[in-house]
């Protein structure tokens, strides 16, 4: 239920930004980069901290450089927050993180539900920011 909760931020953004509203000052495009580009950092410390506590592991290297270099584009994203290209690299991070985990799950049946739930939650989200660019992108003047 928690991951599900998880994704009340990102359809309040939406709503937000579809309505014009502003909270203190934070429009609904913030808050939806912010909290997407918190949410992808948090799924890369996971990345981390597997990296650095399971010393035996084949891609222990590999998931220490990844997950700093897509927390790092969340960061870039969260600077071009007013661009659609914020919001694509963003997009990027979530669909390049799930393809990932899919390669990097074990196979334990113990585990099924958890990893059918974050991968439902995870297409939920992509599918977020496909809605919010969209709106992005009709809301741009177009440049001639």
């Amino acid at each position: 239920m928690l991951a599900y909760a998880g994704v009340a931020p990102f359809v309040i953004g939406i709503l937000m930004e579809l309505a014009g509203v502003e909270v203190m000052g934070v429009g609904g495009l913030f808050l939806f980069v912010a909290y997407s580009a918190c949410i992808l950092s948090f799924l890369c410390g996971i990345w981390w901290g597997g990296a650095l506590n399971r010393g035996a592991h084949p891609h222990r290297i590999l998931l220490g450089i990844l997950s700093n270099a897509v927390c790092l584009g969340a960061w870039v994203a969260l600077l071009l927050f007013r661009s659609p290209m914020g919001l694509a690299l963003l997009l990027f991070g979530f669909a390049f993180t799930r393809w990932a985990e899919a390669r990097l799950n074990p196979n334990v049946p113990g585990l099924y539900a958890y990893f059918r739930t974050r991968s439902r939650v995870s297409y939920i989200v992509m599918g977020c920011h496909v809605v919010m660019l969209a709106l992005l992108l009709i809301r741009q003047p177009v440049i001639s």
